[in-house]
């Protein structure tokens, strides 16, 4: 339901943009890091953007 919603371009922008959060959160956000792997603390930067294809040629 999440993806039908952030996916919907007649949905309102935040209703969008909270869906797109929450994947985001129960995805890459609460992910576990591999067992043995020892990392620098790096801060994560995820970007993404909206494309509105309804006036596409």
């Amino acid at each position: 339901m999440l993806y039908e919603i952030a996916g919907d371009a007649d949905a309102p922008a935040n209703s969008r943009l909270s869906a797109i959060k929450e994947i985001l959160d129960r995805t890459v956000g609460k992910g576990a890091m591999l067992v043995g792997a020892e990392q620098e603390a790096a801060p994560v930067e995820i970007v993404f953007r909206i494309v509105d294809d309804t006036n596409s040629p």
